[in-house]
Protein backbone atom coordinates (compact mmCIF):
# COMPACT_ATOMS: atom_id res chain seq x y z
CA UNK A 1 0.00 0.00 0.00
CA UNK A 2 1.56 3.31 -1.03
CA UNK A 3 1.78 6.46 1.08
CA UNK A 4 -0.83 8.13 -1.12
CA UNK A 5 -3.37 5.34 -0.56
CA UNK A 6 -2.70 5.49 3.18
CA UNK A 7 -3.47 9.19 3.10
CA UNK A 8 -6.78 8.59 1.38
CA UNK A 9 -7.85 5.75 3.67
CA UNK A 10 -6.82 7.32 6.97
CA UNK A 11 -7.63 11.01 7.26
CA UNK A 12 -5.53 12.97 9.72
CA UNK A 13 -7.10 15.82 11.62
CA UNK A 14 -4.60 18.71 11.72
CA UNK A 15 -4.88 19.12 15.50
CA UNK A 16 -5.22 15.46 16.43
CA UNK A 17 -2.18 13.64 17.80
CA UNK A 18 -1.56 10.17 16.38
CA UNK A 19 0.37 7.64 18.40
CA UNK A 20 3.52 6.74 16.42
CA UNK A 21 3.29 3.19 17.78
CA UNK A 22 -0.11 2.66 16.10
CA UNK A 23 0.09 -0.23 13.66
CA UNK A 24 -1.84 1.71 11.04
CA UNK A 25 0.43 4.76 11.25
CA UNK A 26 2.62 5.38 8.18
CA UNK A 27 6.24 4.31 8.26
CA UNK A 28 8.73 7.06 9.10
CA UNK A 29 10.47 6.81 5.74
CA UNK A 30 7.13 7.53 4.04
CA UNK A 31 6.17 10.47 6.28
CA UNK A 32 7.11 13.16 3.76
CA UNK A 33 5.07 11.39 1.08
CA UNK A 34 2.01 11.12 3.36
CA UNK A 35 1.87 14.81 4.31
CA UNK A 36 2.64 15.95 0.77
CA UNK A 37 6.23 17.10 1.31
CA UNK A 38 8.92 16.26 -1.18
CA UNK A 39 12.26 14.96 -0.01
CA UNK A 40 14.97 17.60 -0.25
CA UNK A 41 18.72 17.20 -0.90
CA UNK A 42 20.81 17.11 2.25
CA UNK A 43 22.51 20.43 1.43
CA UNK A 44 19.27 22.43 1.54
CA UNK A 45 16.05 22.58 3.52
CA UNK A 46 12.57 23.77 2.71
CA UNK A 47 11.08 26.70 4.63
CA UNK A 48 8.63 25.11 7.08
CA UNK A 49 6.42 28.17 7.63
CA UNK A 50 2.81 26.91 7.98
CA UNK A 51 1.52 29.79 5.85
CA UNK A 52 2.65 30.73 2.36
CA UNK A 53 6.43 31.14 1.96
CA UNK A 54 7.21 34.79 1.20
CA UNK A 55 10.15 33.75 -0.98
CA UNK A 56 8.05 31.60 -3.24
CA UNK A 57 9.24 28.34 -1.71
CA UNK A 58 12.96 29.11 -2.15
CA UNK A 59 15.15 26.48 -0.52
CA UNK A 60 17.36 27.29 2.46
CA UNK A 61 21.08 26.41 1.99
CA UNK A 62 22.37 24.70 5.12
CA UNK A 63 25.83 26.18 4.68
CA UNK A 64 24.53 29.73 5.21
CA UNK A 65 21.81 30.08 7.84
CA UNK A 66 22.36 33.74 8.73
CA UNK A 67 18.95 34.89 7.46
CA UNK A 68 16.93 32.03 8.95
CA UNK A 69 15.20 31.12 12.20
CA UNK A 70 15.28 27.64 13.66
CA UNK A 71 12.11 26.08 15.01
CA UNK A 72 11.21 22.71 16.50
CA UNK A 73 8.15 20.52 16.12
CA UNK A 74 6.97 18.38 19.01
CA UNK A 75 6.28 15.59 16.53
CA UNK A 76 9.52 13.58 16.69
CA UNK A 77 9.07 12.31 13.14
CA UNK A 78 8.72 15.79 11.62
CA UNK A 79 11.67 17.22 9.72
CA UNK A 80 10.68 20.89 10.08
CA UNK A 81 13.68 22.95 11.19
CA UNK A 82 14.14 26.31 9.47
CA UNK A 83 12.16 29.30 8.24
CA UNK A 84 13.24 32.33 6.25
CA UNK A 85 13.54 35.32 8.54
CA UNK A 86 10.71 37.27 6.90
CA UNK A 87 8.51 34.16 6.81
CA UNK A 88 9.04 33.62 10.53
CA UNK A 89 8.37 37.29 11.37
CA UNK A 90 5.08 37.23 9.44
CA UNK A 91 4.02 33.93 11.01
CA UNK A 92 5.06 35.09 14.49
CA UNK A 93 2.87 38.18 14.09
CA UNK A 94 -0.14 35.98 13.36
CA UNK A 95 0.57 33.94 16.49
CA UNK A 96 0.86 37.17 18.54
CA UNK A 97 -2.53 38.24 17.20
CA UNK A 98 -4.00 34.96 18.42
CA UNK A 99 -2.27 35.31 21.81
CA UNK A 100 -3.90 38.72 22.21
CA UNK A 101 -7.28 37.00 22.61
CA UNK A 102 -6.13 34.28 25.04
CA UNK A 103 -6.87 34.27 28.76
CA UNK A 104 -4.54 36.30 30.92
CA UNK A 105 -2.61 37.49 27.84
CA UNK A 106 -5.45 39.93 27.15
CA UNK A 107 -4.13 42.20 29.90
CA UNK A 108 -0.53 42.07 28.65
CA UNK A 109 0.98 44.92 26.69
CA UNK A 110 2.30 44.34 23.17
CA UNK A 111 5.83 44.20 24.55
CA UNK A 112 4.86 41.65 27.20
CA UNK A 113 3.14 39.43 24.64
CA UNK A 114 6.18 39.51 22.38
CA UNK A 115 8.45 38.84 25.35
CA UNK A 116 6.43 35.90 26.70
CA UNK A 117 5.39 34.27 23.41
CA UNK A 118 8.09 31.61 23.15
CA UNK A 119 8.47 31.05 26.89
CA UNK A 120 6.29 28.57 28.73
CA UNK A 121 4.22 31.46 30.10
CA UNK A 122 2.97 32.51 26.68
CA UNK A 123 3.41 29.40 24.54
CA UNK A 124 1.04 27.39 26.73
CA UNK A 125 -1.67 29.86 25.65
CA UNK A 126 -0.69 30.27 21.99
CA UNK A 127 0.41 26.78 20.91
CA UNK A 128 -2.93 26.08 19.20
CA UNK A 129 -2.01 28.73 16.62
CA UNK A 130 1.38 27.09 15.99
CA UNK A 131 0.24 24.00 14.10
CA UNK A 132 2.93 22.45 11.92
CA UNK A 133 2.47 21.54 8.24
CA UNK A 134 2.97 17.90 9.18
CA UNK A 135 -0.47 18.01 10.80
CA UNK A 136 0.70 16.09 13.86
CA UNK A 137 2.61 18.60 15.94
CA UNK A 138 3.13 22.23 16.88
CA UNK A 139 6.05 24.51 16.05
CA UNK A 140 8.06 26.52 18.52
CA UNK A 141 10.99 28.88 18.11
CA UNK A 142 14.28 27.30 19.22
CA UNK A 143 15.53 29.85 21.73
CA UNK A 144 18.81 27.99 22.26
CA UNK A 145 19.92 28.32 18.62
CA UNK A 146 21.79 31.15 16.97
CA UNK A 147 22.73 31.27 13.27
CA UNK A 148 26.25 29.90 12.61
CA UNK A 149 28.68 31.88 10.44
CA UNK A 150 28.72 31.25 6.66
CA UNK A 151 30.32 27.96 5.69
CA UNK A 152 29.46 26.36 9.02
CA UNK A 153 26.07 24.88 8.29
CA UNK A 154 23.74 22.76 10.34
CA UNK A 155 25.42 19.49 9.29
CA UNK A 156 28.88 20.61 10.42
CA UNK A 157 27.39 22.02 13.60
CA UNK A 158 25.79 18.70 14.51
CA UNK A 159 28.98 16.77 13.65
CA UNK A 160 31.03 19.05 15.89
CA UNK A 161 28.57 18.59 18.76
CA UNK A 162 28.66 14.80 18.40
CA UNK A 163 32.47 14.81 18.30
CA UNK A 164 32.63 16.98 21.41
CA UNK A 165 30.19 14.73 23.26
CA UNK A 166 32.14 11.62 22.21
CA UNK A 167 35.39 13.12 23.50
CA UNK A 168 33.77 13.93 26.82
CA UNK A 169 32.43 10.41 27.17
CA UNK A 170 35.93 9.01 26.66
CA UNK A 171 37.04 11.07 29.64
CA UNK A 172 40.09 12.61 27.94
CA UNK A 173 42.18 11.12 30.74
CA UNK A 174 45.78 12.29 31.01
CA UNK A 175 48.77 10.98 32.98
CA UNK A 176 50.79 13.32 35.17
CA UNK A 177 54.50 12.97 36.02
CA UNK A 178 53.91 10.62 38.98
CA UNK A 179 51.94 8.17 36.90
CA UNK A 180 48.66 9.05 38.61
CA UNK A 181 45.66 9.28 36.29
CA UNK A 182 44.15 12.76 36.36
CA UNK A 183 40.56 12.85 35.13
CA UNK A 184 39.05 16.10 33.86
CA UNK A 185 35.94 17.65 35.34
CA UNK A 186 32.97 15.33 35.18
CA UNK A 187 31.11 16.28 31.96
CA UNK A 188 27.81 15.95 33.80
CA UNK A 189 28.74 18.95 35.97
CA UNK A 190 28.17 21.78 33.50
CA UNK A 191 29.04 24.89 35.45
CA UNK A 192 27.36 27.91 34.00
CA UNK A 193 25.46 25.95 31.40
CA UNK A 194 22.03 27.31 30.58
CA UNK A 195 21.07 24.87 27.87
CA UNK A 196 17.50 23.63 27.91
CA UNK A 197 15.45 21.09 26.04
CA UNK A 198 13.19 21.93 23.16
CA UNK A 199 10.17 20.93 25.21
CA UNK A 200 10.52 23.88 27.56
CA UNK A 201 12.23 27.24 27.44
CA UNK A 202 12.10 27.80 31.18
CA UNK A 203 15.44 28.89 32.65
CA UNK A 204 17.32 26.35 34.79
CA UNK A 205 17.49 26.40 38.57
CA UNK A 206 19.52 29.39 39.67
CA UNK A 207 19.80 31.80 42.53
CA UNK A 208 17.07 33.90 40.98
CA UNK A 209 14.61 31.05 40.67
CA UNK A 210 14.83 29.85 44.30
CA UNK A 211 12.31 30.98 46.84
CA UNK A 212 13.68 33.63 49.25
CA UNK A 213 13.06 31.33 52.19
CA UNK A 214 15.74 28.96 50.86
CA UNK A 215 19.37 29.61 51.70
CA UNK A 216 22.61 27.82 52.42
CA UNK A 217 25.28 26.11 50.33
CA UNK A 218 23.03 25.32 47.36
CA UNK A 219 21.92 28.93 46.95
CA UNK A 220 25.51 30.21 47.21
CA UNK A 221 26.81 27.67 44.70
CA UNK A 222 24.10 28.45 42.15
CA UNK A 223 24.54 32.17 42.68
CA UNK A 224 28.26 31.86 41.97
CA UNK A 225 27.58 29.85 38.83
CA UNK A 226 25.18 32.44 37.44
CA UNK A 227 27.45 35.34 38.39
CA UNK A 228 30.33 33.84 36.45
CA UNK A 229 28.18 33.28 33.37
CA UNK A 230 26.63 36.75 33.24
CA UNK A 231 29.54 38.86 34.55
CA UNK A 232 30.98 39.77 31.14
CA UNK A 233 27.91 39.36 28.97
CA UNK A 234 25.80 41.88 30.86
CA UNK A 235 28.44 44.30 32.13
CA UNK A 236 26.95 47.04 29.95
CA UNK A 237 23.43 46.46 31.30
CA UNK A 238 24.80 46.42 34.82
CA UNK A 239 26.11 49.94 34.30
CA UNK A 240 29.73 48.83 34.73
CA UNK A 241 28.98 47.47 38.17
CA UNK A 242 27.08 50.39 39.70
CA UNK A 243 24.22 48.14 40.79
CA UNK A 244 24.52 46.00 43.89
CA UNK A 245 24.64 42.22 43.85
CA UNK A 246 21.99 40.90 46.25
CA UNK A 247 23.74 38.68 48.83
CA UNK A 248 20.61 37.28 50.46
CA UNK A 249 16.87 37.81 50.72
CA UNK A 250 16.75 38.73 54.40
CA UNK A 251 15.05 42.06 53.66
CA UNK A 252 11.91 40.11 52.69
CA UNK A 253 11.72 38.27 56.01
CA UNK A 254 9.42 41.02 57.25
CA UNK A 255 6.74 39.77 54.86
CA UNK A 256 4.13 37.27 56.04
CA UNK A 257 5.29 33.69 55.49
CA UNK A 258 2.69 33.01 52.82
CA UNK A 259 4.30 35.70 50.65
CA UNK A 260 7.80 34.26 50.72
CA UNK A 261 7.55 32.71 47.28
CA UNK A 262 8.02 33.54 43.61
CA UNK A 263 4.33 34.43 43.20
CA UNK A 264 4.69 37.51 45.39
CA UNK A 265 8.36 38.27 44.71
CA UNK A 266 9.80 38.46 41.21
CA UNK A 267 12.69 35.99 41.28
CA UNK A 268 13.73 35.12 37.73
CA UNK A 269 14.18 36.50 34.23
CA UNK A 270 11.53 35.75 31.63
CA UNK A 271 13.75 36.45 28.64
CA UNK A 272 16.17 33.98 27.05
CA UNK A 273 19.51 33.64 28.91
CA UNK A 274 18.80 36.54 31.22
CA UNK A 275 17.78 39.01 28.51
CA UNK A 276 14.62 40.08 30.33
CA UNK A 277 13.33 43.25 28.65
CA UNK A 278 11.85 44.73 31.82
CA UNK A 279 15.06 44.29 33.80
CA UNK A 280 17.21 45.55 30.93
CA UNK A 281 14.96 48.60 30.52
CA UNK A 282 15.16 49.58 34.18
CA UNK A 283 18.88 48.99 34.60
CA UNK A 284 19.90 50.67 31.35
CA UNK A 285 17.71 53.69 32.15
CA UNK A 286 19.16 54.10 35.64
CA UNK A 287 22.71 53.37 34.47
CA UNK A 288 22.41 56.09 31.84
CA UNK A 289 21.65 58.56 34.64
CA UNK A 290 24.31 57.16 36.97
CA UNK A 291 21.68 56.16 39.54
CA UNK A 292 22.12 53.05 41.66
CA UNK A 293 19.42 54.06 44.13
CA UNK A 294 15.81 55.18 43.82
CA UNK A 295 13.44 56.92 46.23
CA UNK A 296 9.99 55.79 47.34
CA UNK A 297 7.48 58.36 46.11
CA UNK A 298 5.40 58.00 49.31
CA UNK A 299 7.83 57.96 52.25
CA UNK A 300 10.95 59.29 50.42
CA UNK A 301 13.03 56.36 51.70
CA UNK A 302 16.07 55.54 49.49
CA UNK A 303 16.30 52.01 48.09
CA UNK A 304 19.23 50.20 46.50
CA UNK A 305 18.73 48.81 43.00
CA UNK A 306 20.07 45.31 42.36
CA UNK A 307 21.31 43.83 39.11
CA UNK A 308 19.05 40.76 39.26
CA UNK A 309 15.49 40.10 40.30
CA UNK A 310 14.11 41.17 42.70
CA UNK A 311 15.43 44.51 41.48
CA UNK A 312 14.31 46.52 44.49
CA UNK A 313 12.67 46.03 47.90
CA UNK A 314 9.42 47.37 46.54
CA UNK A 315 8.08 47.70 43.00
CA UNK A 316 8.53 50.00 40.00
CA UNK A 317 5.69 51.29 37.86
CA UNK A 318 5.21 53.57 34.86
CA UNK A 319 2.82 56.51 34.98
CA UNK A 320 1.92 59.29 32.56
CA UNK A 321 2.00 61.66 35.57
CA UNK A 322 5.12 62.74 37.45
CA UNK A 323 3.93 62.24 41.02
CA UNK A 324 7.17 63.59 42.56
CA UNK A 325 10.41 65.13 41.33
CA UNK A 326 12.16 61.80 41.90
CA UNK A 327 10.11 60.12 39.15
CA UNK A 328 12.31 59.59 36.09
CA UNK A 329 11.14 60.65 32.65
CA UNK A 330 11.45 57.86 30.06
CA UNK A 331 10.22 57.16 26.53
CA UNK A 332 8.13 54.00 26.11
CA UNK A 333 6.79 53.18 22.64
CA UNK A 334 7.10 56.84 21.70
CA UNK A 335 5.17 58.09 24.73
CA UNK A 336 6.53 60.05 27.68
CA UNK A 337 6.18 58.09 30.91
CA UNK A 338 7.63 58.44 34.40
CA UNK A 339 9.45 55.59 36.11
CA UNK A 340 8.39 55.58 39.76
CA UNK A 341 8.92 53.32 42.75
CA UNK A 342 7.09 52.45 45.99
CA UNK A 343 8.89 50.67 48.82
CA UNK A 344 7.74 47.43 50.41
CA UNK A 345 6.81 49.15 53.68
CA UNK A 346 4.38 51.51 51.97
CA UNK A 347 2.88 48.76 49.84
CA UNK A 348 2.23 46.67 52.94
CA UNK A 349 1.31 49.73 55.10
CA UNK A 350 3.40 48.50 58.04
CA UNK A 351 4.46 51.62 59.93
CA UNK A 352 2.38 54.61 61.07
CA UNK A 353 1.85 57.09 58.28
CA UNK A 354 2.40 54.46 55.61
CA UNK A 355 -1.29 53.81 54.96
CA UNK A 356 -3.12 56.02 52.48
CA UNK A 357 -6.85 56.71 52.64
CA UNK A 358 -9.05 58.22 49.97
CA UNK A 359 -10.03 61.81 50.83
CA UNK A 360 -13.54 61.24 49.44
CA UNK A 361 -14.65 57.75 50.52
CA UNK A 362 -12.07 56.96 53.25
CA UNK A 363 -11.13 53.66 51.57
CA UNK A 364 -7.57 52.51 52.30
CA UNK A 365 -5.25 52.04 49.34
CA UNK A 366 -3.79 48.54 49.43
CA UNK A 367 -0.64 47.64 47.48
CA UNK A 368 0.06 44.38 49.27
CA UNK A 369 -1.16 42.31 46.32
CA UNK A 370 1.47 43.73 43.95
CA UNK A 371 4.47 41.62 42.97
CA UNK A 372 7.69 42.89 44.52
CA UNK A 373 10.95 43.47 42.71
CA UNK A 374 9.61 44.12 39.21
CA UNK A 375 7.80 46.84 37.23
CA UNK A 376 4.18 47.49 36.25
CA UNK A 377 3.52 49.18 32.92
CA UNK A 378 0.67 51.30 34.31
CA UNK A 379 -0.05 53.61 37.22
CA UNK A 380 -0.75 51.34 40.20
CA UNK A 381 -2.69 54.07 42.05
CA UNK A 382 -5.06 54.72 39.16
CA UNK A 383 -5.63 51.04 38.38
CA UNK A 384 -8.25 50.43 41.08
CA UNK A 385 -10.50 53.51 41.51
CA UNK A 386 -12.37 53.32 44.80
CA UNK A 387 -15.09 55.90 44.20
CA UNK A 388 -16.71 58.12 41.56
CA UNK A 389 -14.40 61.04 42.39
CA UNK A 390 -11.58 59.05 40.81
CA UNK A 391 -13.61 58.78 37.59
CA UNK A 392 -14.22 62.48 37.00
CA UNK A 393 -12.86 64.62 34.17
CA UNK A 394 -9.82 66.67 35.13
CA UNK A 395 -11.29 69.63 33.22
CA UNK A 396 -15.06 69.80 33.83
CA UNK A 397 -15.25 67.49 36.88
CA UNK A 398 -18.06 65.45 35.35
CA UNK A 399 -17.90 61.64 35.60
CA UNK A 400 -16.50 59.81 32.59
CA UNK A 401 -18.05 56.53 33.75
CA UNK A 402 -21.14 55.60 35.69
CA UNK A 403 -20.56 54.39 39.28
CA UNK A 404 -21.13 50.73 38.34
CA UNK A 405 -18.95 50.85 35.22
CA UNK A 406 -15.35 49.66 35.12
CA UNK A 407 -12.78 49.45 32.34
CA UNK A 408 -11.63 46.04 31.14
CA UNK A 409 -7.97 46.19 32.19
CA UNK A 410 -5.92 47.88 34.90
CA UNK A 411 -3.77 49.54 32.24
CA UNK A 412 -6.83 51.18 30.64
CA UNK A 413 -6.98 53.68 33.50
CA UNK A 414 -3.52 54.98 32.54
CA UNK A 415 -4.49 55.74 28.93
CA UNK A 416 -5.23 59.15 27.51
CA UNK A 417 -8.99 59.47 26.86
CA UNK A 418 -11.44 62.13 25.80
CA UNK A 419 -14.16 63.45 28.09
CA UNK A 420 -17.65 62.77 26.63
CA UNK A 421 -18.88 66.04 28.15
CA UNK A 422 -16.27 68.69 27.37
CA UNK A 423 -14.09 66.76 24.91
CA UNK A 424 -10.87 67.39 26.85
CA UNK A 425 -8.14 64.85 26.11
CA UNK A 426 -6.20 63.87 29.23
CA UNK A 427 -5.16 61.07 31.58
CA UNK A 428 -8.33 61.73 33.54
CA UNK A 429 -8.08 58.69 35.84
CA UNK A 430 -4.48 59.40 36.89
CA UNK A 431 -4.95 61.93 39.67
CA UNK A 432 -2.26 63.66 41.78
CA UNK A 433 -1.64 61.64 44.94
CA UNK A 434 -2.12 64.69 47.15
CA UNK A 435 -5.54 65.28 45.61
CA UNK A 436 -6.73 61.71 46.22
CA UNK A 437 -5.16 60.56 49.48
CA UNK A 438 -4.50 61.48 53.07
CA UNK A 439 -1.98 59.69 55.27
CA UNK A 440 -3.48 57.75 58.16
CA UNK A 441 -1.78 58.52 61.45
CA UNK A 442 -2.48 56.75 64.77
Amino acid sequence: MTGTSIQKKYKFHPTQDLDVTDKMAPRRNNLNEVVGLEAEPEAVARCCVPSECLRGGALIPLDDLRDTVRVTCNNDSCQAKYMHRECFDSWEQSVLTYLKSCGRARSWSERQRHQNLWTKKGYDLAFKACGCRCGRGHLKKDLDWSPPPPGFGAREDEIAKKKKKRNKNRGLQQHNGGGQIVSPIDPRIRTGSLSSSTESSSPPASASSISPIHSGVTLKRLSKTKIEFFSDRHSAINGNGIFARRQDFSSFNALPKHKLNSYHIKMEDEGHHGNDETRCFILSTLAGMGMCRVVCILCRAPMAVFDRYPLVDGTFFLSPRQHTKTCIEVKVEGRTQYLSCVCMGCLEAWAPGRRLRCRFCSSAWDGSSLVLGTMYSYDIFAAMPCCTERLKCNNCAKPLLLPHQRLNFFSDYSHRVGCPHCGAQDWHFVKPLGYCYNREWP
